[in-house]
């Protein structure tokens, strides 16, 4: 089979991590297929073909017989999304295409699977998205990469659950979860001194790592952190969002504006440093499909709290201590308890250590890999 996969995102959010990690792991377990890899045209030299381009060394991978890179001048949720990208996916005549996001070309017509993350646009639409034209535009082309889909990928049951619950039409059997993993960042083990000197920071800290947007409820970490009363830092990971400037703001003018950091951008490396000198990490989301940031603190050992909403019970378990989001009060209470309850701590990441364990790149590769197997075998089927 000739399977393609949009790997535009690379480098971009929780989306990006989940395209790099599926494909390194496709490539190792499956020799037969031919992957045909999407790249947007800027990232090709910086990304893939220098081996030391710091976060995407993994992807060297993609130097195996089975993958070719193909290039293409189509930023996400662009026009040329719909002219540029389209007509490159289509030269490829391939068997199956793997759109990692919702945002499918919508004269695509040949078979094709399409993962979704969440459904965060509908209830989130973001300063982005200002116009109702923008926002009907993004529901038209959600409802058609769902429509038209050979199968759906879900990363949680409560995503699963979401879409069905946004859009009924579809047949609940047409939907298959596949939980992302848990983790693939480098394992190196960076001198305190190191991060120190970068961005200043302490021992000890509460740490968030995420974008920077609405529905993470960053601006309600930061209040919360306020009315600690603790001798702490409070440590914000993540790319400044032009869009949200709400973050910097609130920093900035905090009456401990010392005690809150904005490290910005970081490698691969410096985030695991990160959470290795954590104290706790904090995950105040109003709304995730999945998370893996706090899986990614967990398999670090590092103790997490977390909102009690949406995905997160049910990705997290009994291996983070929840709060209500929307209750400042709640999360400066349970992040209290955490910082003075060594023996609540211990608990956690012992329990963290095992949770990370159900999730799995590989594993999730050989799911998603099934699913191309199926959908060829009934296309033969249908067409014999």
């Amino acid at each position: 089979m000739r399977i393609g996969i949009d790997a535009r995102m690379l480098g971009y959010s929780g989306i990006g991590r989940y395209a790099e990690n599926l494909i390194r792991e496709l490539a190792k377990i499956d020799k037969k297929n031919q992957y045909i890899i999407f790249l947007q045209k800027r990232k090709i030299k910086s990304e893939i073909r220098n081996p030391k381009f710091e976060t995407n060394h993994n992807l060297q991978i993609l130097n195996s017989k089975n993958c070719k890179i193909i290039e293409t001048d189509a930023p996400i949720y662009s026009i040329k999304e719909q002219s540029n990208f389209w007509r490159t996916v289509v030269k490829q005549k391939l068997d199956i295409m793997h759109f990692t996001h919702f945002n499918v070309p919508v004269l695509y017509r040949r078979p094709y699977v399409v993962t979704i993350h969440d459904l965060t646009p509908l209830y989130f639409p973001g300063k982005k998205r200002k116009s109702i034209l923008e926002k009907k535009a993004y529901k038209f082309v959600l409802k058609n990469a769902l429509k038209r889909a050979q199968k759906i990928i879900a990363v949680s049951k409560f995503t699963k659950s979401d879409i069905l619950k946004n859009f009924p039409f579809i047949n609940d059997k047409k939907i298959e979860v596949i939980y992302e993993g848990a983790g693939a960042t480098a394992a190196v083990k960076l001198k305190t001194k190191i991060l120190n000197s970068k961005f200043l920071i302490p021992n000890s800290y509460l740490l968030y790592v995420g974008v920077w947007r609405e529905h993470k409820n960053i601006l309600g970490l930061i209040r919360a952190f306020e009315k600690l009363k603790k001798t702490t830092k409070l440590v914000i990971v993540g790319k400044p969002d032009p869009y949200y400037k709400e973050v910097e703001r609130a920093s900035k003018n905090s009456k401990f504006k010392k005690d809150i950091i904005l490290t910005g951008y970081v490698t691969d490396d410096e985030l695991t440093g990160l959470y290795q000198n954590a104290a706790a990490f904090v995950f105040p989301s109003f709304y995730e499909g999945f998370g893996l940031p706090p899986l990614e603190a967990m398999a670090k050992n590092v103790p997490v709290l977390s909102s009690n909403t949406s995905s997160l019970p049910e990705i997290l378990g009994d291996a983070a201590l929840y709060f209500n989001p929307r209750d400042e009060k709640d999360m400066v209470d349970k992040i209290k308890k955490i910082l003075d309850d060594k023996k609540l701590r211990n608990d956690l990441i012992e329990k963290g250590k095992k949770r990370v364990l159900k999730y799995s790149w590989k594993e999730c590769a050989e799911k998603t890999l099934r699913v191309y197997n199926s959908l060829m075998t009934n296309f033969k089927i249908t067409n014999e």
